[in-house]
């Protein structure tokens, strides 16, 4: 009998254990559902003041500075290209005033040597000037110069060949007749 009281006892074990997990399995309590929707609302609610809303003006914050950073980035890239515009200006400008200086510089070397050219000219004219005129002074002085010895030797002649025929008053005449007649040659 001990035999069959456990053979009962066995059969009778899995079938309340077999019906107790499939009740708790497959039985939906509506108290559960609501106690659910409850849970899940208090956490969304929870959530969305705690994290939903910093997350949220964190985010806001970022999109914010990373809109300013782009504005600024756009205004230093138009600064940069003015910039650039505005040094190519002054370069050409400055090379414009460079090539216009050295012009100036050309035309005022071509001007200085022009002007020492004609001063080097002009002293040069001077010079020559002032050697012909020396040289015609001393040309007159040795011609006056030998005409005073031609005539001193000339009545020094006539004297000794006239020997006393004529007088020196009369020699002086005939000398001077003779000065001119050489001036004239």
């Amino acid at each position: 009998m001990e035999d069959a009281v456990q053979t009962q006892a066995v059969t009778e074990v899995p079938a309340a254990v077999t019906h107790e997990a499939s009740a708790n399995v497959m039985d939906v309590a509506p108290s559960m559902v609501v106690l659910t929707w409850i849970t899940f609302a208090l956490l969304t609610v929870v959530l969305y003041k705690v994290a939903w809303k910093p997350i949220l003006k964190v985010l806001d914050m970022r999109e914010k500075s990373i809109r300013d950073a782009l504005a600024q980035a756009e205004t230093a890239r138009l600064g940069a290209e003015a910039t650039v515009v505005k040094n190519r200006e002054m370069l050409q400008a400055a090379e414009r005033e460079s090539q216009r200086l050295v012009a100036e510089a050309r035309v005022a070397a071509q001007e200085s040597a022009r002007i020492i050219r004609e001063q080097a000219e002009q002293k040069a004219r001077a010079l020559t000037e002032e050697a012909g005129r020396e040289i015609a002074a001393a040309t007159d002085q040795a011609r006056i110069v030998l005409r005073r010895e031609a005539t001193e030797i000339a009545i020094s002649l006539a004297g000794k060949v006239l020997a006393a025929n004529v007088d020196t008053e009369r020699n002086r005449a005939l000398v001077n007749d003779l000065a001119k007649e050489m001036d004239q040659l």
